[in-house]
């Protein structure tokens, strides 16, 4: 939705309403497999602290940075992943570094994040821009203007550049296995979701219950069969994967077994390239609403590196095609919630808080309360200038988590779509065509409902 206001257009993109009364059991259940997002309380975007009991379980909201800050961060010690959270992503996953605590959490970590320094991830942005070539020599195969289908392709853009920075060297079919298996997997989990929710015993079968077993089990089998091959080849093939295989632990000097490799290798691929590819969709879907807002950017891109490739030193001058990212992100978070399970009792604003709560922070419900943000559906970059930023409270935009378990890739994947969007603004205009209008849908990460379709014309 649109509305002039001062002489300006201004953007309303598509939101969910949020839930104005504690739900049964089966209409609860119903929209979790709908829609996660129509299940938030009205409180988690108008209060701070929102406290309601439901299946025999605490739930706690929270919407205040402060509060997110001294739970997840000042309180890290005494949370744990929450059993739901465990329950949907270990059957692919395990006890990698996504669903693990503890020690082995600790472990994997440290073992795991020299992987992703700063001057590691730069080393990769001639991959990223490749990607994004790559798109737009395929859109040119199309007539002028066709409309294309961009969270598809945002995907194929992604996934291709995890295939340069993890899996240099992997075989086309068990790509092809990773994304096809990880996309069904995430339109499939919504039912297993409802399920851990309401405690259902894990054994009972759901609609989607030997879908999401047979897409693990091809998951772990291709990733397996990668990591085989190369532990078998040797030598270095300067990726992430080669980094993961040398890789040991600060304190133990061990590596990884065979298992933990696949565990985390997995993760990798699945978050490295799905969340990026959902940042830039919705990105791409706001600008084409906005297109007074993509002509600034492209003159931006176009001022900071001309017609030649985009490189490492580019990237800190794209501050606006930044901006747009992180505006992008507060209104569609690519991972819009996060739950902790409280293993020790807490108060909290003069409300005591027992052990085995769950403490729910809903991003996608911080991204828009009333009380942190003006006018906080609206899209409007400015919010996003590194002077008004600086006065964001921690935890106010939290597109990648927060706390000890914030995202390992953050600024991997913030380079990444600052590099790929760039990219694609300098070679092709993009327009909306005046009829779609996607509705947030959470599976995991923010999808588009209906996909993306937007038109597309090429610039050269």
């Amino acid at each position: 939705m649109t509305s002039a206001a001062s002489g300006t257009l201004q953007l309303y993109p598509p939101t969910v309403p949020p839930s104005d009364a504690r739900l049964p059991a089966l209409q609860f259940l119903f929209r979790v497999v709908r829609n996660p997002l129509l299940t938030l309380p009205k409180a988690a975007y108008e209060e701070p602290l929102a406290i309601i009991r439901a299946r025999g379980r605490l739930f706690v909201w929270l919407s205040d940075p402060a509060l997110v800050d001294e739970v997840v961060l000042e309180r890290a010690a005494d949370l744990e992943k929450t059993p739901v959270e465990k329950r949907v992503f270990s059957t692919a996953l395990r006890d990698g570094i996504l669903t693990a605590d503890g020690k082995l959490w600790r472990w994997q970590r440290r073992t795991m994040a020299p992987m992703f320094r700063h001057s590691e991830i730069l080393r990769y942005i001639p991959a990223m821009t490749g990607g994004a070539d790559e798109q737009l020599a395929r859109w040119r195969q199309s007539p002028p203007g066709a409309i294309q289908q961009i969270d598809r392709d945002m995907s194929a853009i992604t996934f291709a550049i995890i295939g340069r920075t993890m899996l240099a060297g992997g075989l086309p079919a068990e790509a092809d296995i990773i994304r096809r298996e990880t996309a069904r997997s995430l339109s499939n989990i919504s039912w297993e979701i409802a399920f851990a929710m309401l405690r259902i015993p894990r054994w009972m079968p759901h609609p989607t219950f030997f879908q999401l077993r047979r897409s693990a089990r091809r998951l772990r089998r291709a990733v397996g069969s990668i990591i085989a091959r190369r532990q078998a080849q040797g030598g270095d093939h300067d990726d992430l994967l080669s980094r993961l295989l040398a890789a040991r632990d600060p304190e133990s000097g061990a590596p990884m077994d065979h298992d933990r490799l696949v565990n985390n290798l997995l993760t990798l691929l699945e978050a490295g390239h799905e969340t990026t590819s959902r940042a830039l969709t919705w990105a791409l879907y706001l600008l084409a609403r906005a297109p007074e807002w993509q002509n600034r950017l492209r003159e931006e891109v176009l001022a900071v590196a001309g017609d030649g490739p985009l490189t490492a030193e580019h990237l800190p001058s794209l501050r606006l095609t930044q901006q747009v990212l992180k505006e992008a992100m507060r209104l569609y978070p690519p991972a819009p919630f996060m739950s902790r399970q409280l293993m020790k009792p807490m108060v909290l604003r003069g409300e005591s808080i027992p052990a085995g709560a769950m403490i729910m922070i809903s991003i996608y419900a911080i991204h828009r309360h009333r009380r942190l943000w003006t006018d906080p559906d609206r899209f409007d970059p400015m919010r996003f200038t590194p002077e008004r930023e600086a006065t964001l409270p921690r935890n106010q935009f939290m597109p990648f988590g927060a706390g000890p378990r914030i995202c390992l890739g953050a600024a991997f994947a913030m380079s990444e779509a600052t590099t790929v969007l760039a990219s694609l603004l300098r070679g092709a205009r993009f327009e909306w065509d005046g009829r779609h209008e996607p509705q947030p849908v959470s599976r995991v990460t923010l999808q588009a409902q209906g996909g993306m379709p937007l038109r597309v014309t090429m610039l050269d």
